[in-house]
């Protein structure tokens, strides 16, 4: 497992072929831990086909940050904060039409009269057969424990263009595996709140139609609630997530919330633990957020549990940044 995405109808959970796709999978990796797709829309849904992320305007277009519809991370670091629509090469020129399986994770190409290039554009495929795309280097793809969330993606109602009536957008990037040391000019991005750009359900969309100002007032407050709940059902602006949660994944699949809480109780007392399971099957997928009492013991199970054998499987802890977990006091 490489990359966890975690979006408003679901998780997904990405292996990327580091070995073959140097350039794709680094750029891809830095381009979420410096957090581009925080917040954004999934957009150009092709029924039974594929979808697309990474544009950083779509549903997004009063954004003052990112004001570019394509770039690398190399367009990111850019000197004094800037950013560009800056592209790179991809590891093969080779723009030859490829069969594609459902789950296939690939990076959209720009083709070029001499050189083809690649940015942020990501794509994913939905179709249950084999497909021919063509102008996509596909690096890795979406493990199948997670289809259900394609699945979910695949029937939502969309416009013409291709963008869902009501959106689903990324909410956070969990990086499980980076091989990639981070460059010496690496920083992150904040990101700002996407608040009017932002597709309601339809009942929302007719309510308070009797009164024209009565109706545009309530449904701006509703849509800075749905702006909310993308970034994780947060009761207020400027909620930061939880600096008592940790996220933690690589899990055996056998490992349970229990023997985790033991194993972590010596750093202090274990409020919660939580492993995300499928909610067809109820199988784990290998990742969970456990939850202590203070920040200090947080800390300490940081620094001491990440590659840790439990269960057989060197398992990896992070910081969480869902802000689910977050707790107001």
């Amino acid at each position: 497992m490489s990359v966890l995405i975690e979006t408003t109808v679901g998780e997904i959970i990405a292996d990327l072929d580091f070995e073959t796709f140097k350039i794709e999978s680094y750029n891809f990796l830095k381009l979420c831990k410096c957090k581009l797709y925080e917040y954004q829309c999934l957009y150009n849904i092709k029924k039974n086909r594929s979808f697309e992320f990474g544009d950083p305007l779509i549903g997004f277009a009063d954004r003052k940050e990112l004001r570019v519809h394509n770039t690398s991370i190399e367009g990111i670091l850019q000197p004094n904060d800037e950013v560009k629509p800056l592209l790179i090469r991809p590891s093969k020129e080779d723009n030859t039409p490829i069969q594609a399986q459902k789950g296939s994770l690939g990076v959209v190409v720009k083709p070029g009269d001499s050189v083809s290039l690649i940015g942020s554009r990501m794509i994913i495929t939905l179709s249950e057969e084999p497909q021919e795309l063509k102008n996509v280097v596909f690096f890795g793809n979406i493990i199948k424990e997670t289809f259900s969330t394609l699945d979910r993606i695949n029937a939502t109602a969309i416009d013409t263009s291709g963008r869902p009536l009501v959106d689903i957008r990324i909410r956070k990037m969990h990086l499980i595996h980076d091989p990639f040391p981070d460059p010496p000019n690496f920083r992150t991005s904040n990101i700002s709140q996407p608040f009017k750009d932002i597709r309601l359900p339809e009942d929302l969309q007719l309510a308070f139609c009797q009164d024209s100002l009565r109706q545009e007032i309530h449904i701006d407050i509703r849509r800075k609630e749905l702006s909310l709940e993308i970034m994780g059902d947060l009761p207020g602006v400027g909620i930061k997530p939880s600096d008592k949660v940790l996220f933690i994944c690589k899990l055996n699949p056998l490992t349970r919330a229990k023997d985790i809480a033991t194993i972590f109780q010596r750093f202090g007392y274990v409020k919660s633990v939580e492993i995300v399971r499928d909610k067809s099957t109820g199988r784990s997928l290998g990742y969970g957020f456990i939850e202590f009492d203070t920040k200090k013991s947080c800390d300490s199970a940081y620094k001491n549990m990440d590659g840790i054998l439990i269960d057989d499987r060197r398992i990896h802890v992070d910081f969480s940044q869902s802000l689910k977990k977050k707790q107001v006091g």
